[in-house]
């Protein structure tokens, strides 16, 4: 069995993941104002849901702005992701796939797994390649010490 052909692909911001965070919390900050705006008078209760709309634009804020850009490698054998000068080798899961765009888990070997959102415009003429890579089954790696199996002798 052959494994896909190595490649590598800058994963940078994604619009997808951008919206994904962006429109529940406006989903919810509109609810808040349309049951404000139809209440007859402001309580304390209104103020928490104001205060809690708040902090969901922090909290969307601060992830928006957290950095994401790096470089998904595989060499054929296995996965890294290199961001910030840190190199990490693990797995990679496709978690969703919209054709133009991926969701991956990368699960590093050492450390917590986290999400990686590469689409193709990041890098067009890599896409298909990375797509090949992510789906191809990984090949299992023989012992060299082991005999190989004979079709022909049933093992």
């Amino acid at each position: 069995m052959h494994s896909a052909p190595a490649v590598s692909y800058p994963v940078g911001r994604s619009n997808v993941r951008r919206v994904g965070i962006l429109l529940p919390w406006l989903l919810g900050a509109l609810t808040c104002i349309a049951w404000a705006l139809q209440s007859e008078r402001l309580t304390s209760v209104h103020g928490l849901a104001v205060l809690f709309a708040l902090s969901g634009a922090v909290l969307a804020h601060a992830e928006l702005r957290r950095p994401e850009e790096g470089l998904l490698a595989w060499d054929g054998q296995s996965w890294s992701w290199e961001a910030q000068g840190r190199r990490h080798d693990g797995k990679v899961r496709a978690r969703l796939d919209w054709q133009h765009g991926l969701l991956l888990e990368f699960l590093p070997l050492d450390g917590r797994g986290f999400w990686l959102w590469p689409e193709r415009q990041m890098a067009p003429l890599m896409w298909i390649s990375l797509r090949r890579a992510v789906y191809a089954p990984v090949a299992a790696t023989r012992n060299p010490s082991e005999p190989r199996a004979h079709p022909e002798s049933g093992s």
